[in-house]
Formats: C-alpha cells, sequence, structure tokens
C-alpha cells in the first residue's frame, strides 16, 4: 500500500512539473473501504433465569444504513423471547432469525442489551450480526 502511495505522488508530481504555462498542482485521491462490524458479550439465556444482559459494540464508517440482526435456535410455540437493544424492544421470531435494530450512518458506540423469556424449555444462545442495506 505504502508503494502505491508514493508511485501516486511521484507520478502527480512529476505531472505537475510538465505543465506548460509555469502553473503547477497536484491531485491526490485515496479509497477508504466501508468497515462495519458488531462485537457483542456472549448472550445466553438458561431456562431457569430467562434473563440476560450486555452490551454490544457497534461500529461503521459507511454512510449507509445497516440491520443488526439476531440469529439463534428455532422457537418452540410456548416460547416467547423479548430482547431490548438499546431501548427498542422486539419480540423475536420463532423462525431463528429478527431485526433488532436499524442504523444510518457512521457510528462507534456501546448499545446495552438485555433478554427476556417465558416458558423458554431449553437454553438460548443469541448472536447477532450486521447487514448493510
Amino acid at each position: 500500500m505504502r508503494r502505491i502511495l508514493t508511485f501516486l505522488i511521484v507520478a502527480a508530481c512529476s505531472t505537475a512539473a510538465q505543465a506548460r504555462d509555469g502553473s503547477a498542482g497536484m491531485q491526490i485521491s485515496a479509497y477508504v473501504p466501508e468497515v462495519c462490524e458488531i462485537e457483542s458479550t456472549a448472550l445466553v439465556v438458561d431456562s431457569q433465569a430467562g434473563t440476560t444482559a450486555g452490551s454490544v459494540f457497534e461500529m461503521c464508517n459507511s454512510g449507509r444504513q445497516f440491520r443488526v440482526i439476531a440469529s439463534y435456535r428455532a422457537l418452540d410455540d410456548d416460547e416467547q423471547v423479548q430482547i431490548n437493544y438499546g431501548g427498542e424492544v422486539h419480540q423475536l421470531d420463532s423462525s431463528g432469525m429478527s431485526d433488532v435494530g436499524l442504523r444510518r450512518g457512521p457510528m462507534v458506540r456501546h448499545v446495552p442489551i438485555s433478554v427476556q423469556t417465558t416458558g423458554l424449555n431449553q437454553v438460548l444462545a443469541i448472536s447477532l450480526g450486521i447487514a448493510a442495506i
């Protein structure tokens, strides 16, 4: 990467030095890749406790929107799970995947998260991820 940048600067300077009207200038541009990631503490709820809490670290340098998605095992018909993601409360779908947040623009922050269950028949582990829109 450093070699490419050096080459671009040398090429720009050579071109600028060859201007015939006596003026000089150069243009430098750089590409910054979009990076979005999410890191969370383990969200595991056992059937006895029924609740858990933690935090999530969100980081994104994109100007686009992204969805925060929870994935988990499929829920039984009598199991109910609510997740509070930074103040947004969502009932998790029985399918094993639910949107729990929508974010816009660049950000770096920690988000509190809590999970409450009713009628949980077995341990529930929840993983969080993001998808750019």
